[in-house]
């Protein structure tokens, strides 16, 4: 049993949560998961995640994605993974214009960071950061084959 709840919290942006939720769930293939998993992930704006960034990582500066393993088993729902993501839309917006990418490939990008975070990949150490960073490139380049990441962002 996988869950995945998508909330946008950051209103300036519209997104098509189901779309990302979509997009999450096939991303999860590429990691070892539990058989029971509960997923949040939270789009933000930069001052919500720069608060988050300086309370649990002691940097006063928003950043792209957080992810927390809240720990499992959930009380209520016992054997059951549960992580929450917390990711940066105004980031995101930024970064595409830095790296030369779609807002919606960014955001991708950083659903699949979350994601692997949860599951036991790290950047802190250069051979860390280089094995997540191929893994992460592989999972977006099979999903951009398979899937119009366009679709992420709602245009009204």
């Amino acid at each position: 049993m996988i869950r995945i709840r998508v909330d946008n919290l950051n209103s300036s942006r519209p997104l098509d949560e189901a779309f990302i939720k979509r997009l999450a769930l096939k991303a999860l293939p590429f990691v070892k998961v539990p058989e029971k998993v509960q997923i949040e992930i939270v789009i933000l704006d930069d001052k919500r995640i720069r608060a988050l960034n300086k309370k649990y990582k002691r940097a006063d500066r928003p950043t792209d994605v957080l992810s927390f393993d809240i720990g499992g088993p959930v009380p209520s729902k016992p054997g059951t993974f549960f992580g929450v993501i917390y990711i940066s839309s105004d980031t995101a917006s930024r970064n595409s214009k830095v790296f030369n990418t779609s807002f919606d490939e960014e955001l991708v990008l950083y659903v699949i960071h979350g994601i692997l975070h949860l599951f036991g990949y790290e950047d802190e150490r250069p051979k860390d950061r280089l094995k997540m960073s191929k893994k992460q490139e592989r999972i977006l380049k099979i999903l951009c084959t398979k899937e119009n990441l366009s679709r992420v962002s709602t245009r009204r």
